[in-house]
C-alpha cells in the first residue's frame, strides 16, 4: 500500500511538472497535434517508469527508458531548442552536459574497480571517454561565455545604428515654443494579444480563467501601445507612461532573461512589434524634442507594455502610485534605471469630481492624478488641462473608446474585489466625462478609428484647439448614447487571420 502511495506521490508531481511544460509549449506555438504526440509520449514514459507492468509482462523499467525514455528526452530537448532555447543559455547547457559526462565517468570508474577481467578494461574506457568529454564540454562552456557577451553587445549596437538612422530620416519636425500647452500622441509599437483578453471580459475572461486562456488561445490581434509627450510651458517636458522599448520587441530573450527565464517561459518572443522609428527616443527626436529632456513620466501603472521606455530615461521623476509598486506586476529591470527616481503621490487634494480623492501634482490644477485601482493594485489616470478644454489619459482602466459602454464591452479583469474597483473607476471616468463636454479620453491600446482617426489628426501639432476637442467629443456621441451604450455598427467582432496569416483583425458592426 505505501508503495503505490509512493507511487501516486511522484505521479502528481510529475503530472504537474509536464502539464505546465505543454502549456508553454502552446504559448510559444508549438502545433497541437506535435502537443498531442509528444504529451502522449511523456505520460507514457512516466507511467512506464512507475508502473513497467501496464506495457506487458515482457517490460521493464530499462526498455522503457531505453525506448520511451529515450524518445521522451530527445523529444524534449528537440522542443527546447526550437521553441524556448536562447543564446545565454549556451554555457548553462554546456555545463550541465559537462557535468553529467563526468558523474557518468565516475560512475562507470566505481563499477570498474568492483569488476574484473575484460569488463574491468570496459568499465575504464568509458570513464577515461566520459571524463574527456566532460572536461572538453567544460572547456566550451567557459569559452562560450564571452561569446554569449559579444553577441549581446552586437545586437544592442544594431538597435543604435537603427535608431540613429531612423532620427536622421527626412521629415523631421522643428519643435514649436509658442507658450501652448502641447501633447502628442506617441505610438511605441504593438503588442500582441488575444481578442479574448482585449474584447472578451464579458465572456468569462476572467481571474485566473482568463489567464490561462491567454497562454493558450490562438485568436490574437495586433493592437497599438501609446505613450504621450506633453509640453508644458511652465513645468517643462512630462511624459504619460512610456511605451515598449527596441528591446523588448528585437531582443525579447535577452531582456526577459533577466529574472530567471520566467517571463521567457511565459511570454511569446513576438509579443512585441516595432520599428526603428517607433522607438520612443526616435519619436521625440523627430518632434524636435531630446528624451533627456524628459524630467516627469507619469506612470499609469507599472505592466512592462506602459514601463519599458523607461530604459531611455535614466534622468526623469517617474509618478506613480505606491501600491502598484509594492503590490502590482513589476519587471524590475525595466525600472533598474530609475528605481532611485520613483515619487509618490499621497492623493491628499481632496475630491475631483467624482473621485473622492485626488492629487493636484503641480498645485495649480494644470495636472490632476486620479486613482483608478482594478487592473492593477494602483493604476491611476491622468487628466491635463489645456488651452482649449482637457484631456484624460485613460491607462488601462479601458483600452478602447468602446469599452466605455462598460456592460457591453470589457477587457480582460483580474476577478473578485479587483473587477469591482475596476468597474467603479470606469463609471467614475463615465461621470466625469458627462459633466465635462470638454474633456476628451486619450487610451493607451485604442485600436479604432477613434485613435487612428480622429485624435491623430487633432492632436497632430500638439494643440486640438476648441473645435478639435469638440469634434473628438461629437465622434464619441456617434459611438456611445448618453447612457453608454453602444450605437448601432460599433460593436466589436474577431475577424479570423486569412491562410498564411498569423494574425486576426476587428471589426466593428
Amino acid at each position: 500500500m505505501l508503495k503505490v502511495l509512493g507511487k501516486i506521490g511522484l505521479l502528481v508531481p510529475a503530472f504537474a511538472v509536464g502539464t505546465a511544460w505543454l502549456v508553454v509549449l502552446r504559448t510559444k506555438d508549438v502545433p497541437v497535434p506535435l502537443l498531442v504526440v509528444y504529451g502522449l509520449l511523456l505520460a507514457g514514459a512516466v507511467a512506464g517508469l512507475l508502473w513497467p507492468g501496464v506495457f506487458g509482462r515482457p517490460a521493464t523499467r530499462r526498455r522503457v527508458r531505453a525506448y520511451l525514455g529515450v524518445l521522451a528526452g530527445l523529444g524534449t530537448l528537440g522542443l527546447y531548442l526550437a521553441v524556448v532555447y536562447y543564446v545565454t543559455d549556451l554555457p548553462v547547457l554546456l555545463a550541465l552536459a559537462a557535468v553529467t559526462c563526468l558523474a557518468w565517468a565516475a560512475v562507470a570508474f566505481l563499477r570498474g574497480r568492483r569488476a574484473a577481467g575484460g569488463r574491468e578494461a570496459r568499465s575504464t574506457r568509458r570513464a577515461f571517454l566520459s571524463g574527456g568529454a566532460g572536461l572538453a564540454l567544460g572547456a566550451l562552456g567557459v569559452l562560450s561565455v564571452d561569446r554569449v557577451e559579444r553577441q549581446r553587445r552586437e545586437v544592442l549596437a544594431r538597435g543604435e545604428q537603427e535608431r540613429r538612422a531612423a532620427v536622421r530620416a527626412p521629415g523631421g519636425r522643428r519643435r514649436i515654443d509658442d507658450g501652448a500647452v502641447r501633447v502628442f500622441p506617441i505610438h511605441t509599437g504593438d503588442t500582441i494579444v488575444t481578442y479574448g483578453q482585449f474584447y472578451g471580459g464579458l465572456d468569462g475572461w476572467e481571474g485566473l480563467n482568463g489567464y490561462l486562456r491567454t497562454l493558450v488561445d490562438k485568436a490574437q490581434i495586433a493592437v497599438p501601445v501609446f505613450a504621450y509627450l506633453i509640453d508644458h510651458p511652465r513645468h517643462g517636458l512630462l511624459l504619460v507612461d512610456s511605451g515598449v522599448n527596441w528591446e523588448q520587441a528585437h531582443d525579447h530573450d535577452g531582456y526577459y532573461n533577466h529574472n530567471q527565464m520566467v517571463s521567457r517561459l511565459l511570454t511569446q518572443r513576438d509579443e512585441y512589434r516595432l520599428t526603428p522609428d517607433q522607438d520612443l527616443r526616435v519619436r521625440l527626436a523627430r518632434l524636435g524634442y531630446d528624451a533627456r529632456e524628459i524630467t516627469t513620466v507619469f506612470l499609469t501603472h507599472v505592466h512592462d507594455d506602459h514601463a519599458g521606455g523607461l530604459r531611455g530615461l535614466p534622468q526623469a521623476t517617474v509618478v506613480l502610485d505606491r501600491r502598484d509598486w509594492e503590490h502590482g506586476t513589476v519587471y524590475p529591470y525595466s525600472f533598474d534605471l530609475v528605481k532611485d527616481n520613483l515619487s509618490f503621490p499621497a492623493f491628499d487634494s481632496g475630491a475631483f469630481g467624482p473621485f473622492p480623492a485626488a492629487q493636484d501634482h503641480f498645485g495649480d490644477g494644470s495636472l490632476v492624478l486620479l486613482p483608478t485601482p482594478g487592473h492593477s493594485p494602483g493604476h491611476m489616470c491622468v487628466l491635463l488641462r489645456l488651452d482649449s478644454g482637457s484631456v484624460l489619459f485613460m491607462g488601462d482602466t479601458l483600452y478602447t473608446l468602446p469599452h466605455l459602454a462598460t456592460d457591453q464591452v470589457r477587457q480582460m479583469t483580474i476577478g473578485g474585489a479587483d473587477t469591482t474597483r475596476q468597474l467603479d473607476a470606469a463609471r467614475r471616468i463615465q461621470s466625469l466625462l458627462a459633466a465635462d463636454p470638454a474633456t476628451v479620453p486619450l487610451f493607451a491600446h485604442d485600436n479604432t478609428r477613434y485613435q487612428s482617426g480622429l485624435v491623430a489628426s487633432a492632436f497632430a501639432h500638439g494643440t486640438p484647439g476648441e473645435e478639435g476637442v469638440r469634434e473628438l467629443r461629437r465622434y464619441m456621441d456617434t459611438v456611445l448614447t448618453p447612457g453608454w451604450r453602444l450605437q448601432p455598427g460599433h460593436t466589436p467582432h474577431f475577424v479570423p487571420p486569412p491562410s498564411g496569416a498569423d494574425l486576426g483583425r476587428v471589426e466593428f458592426r
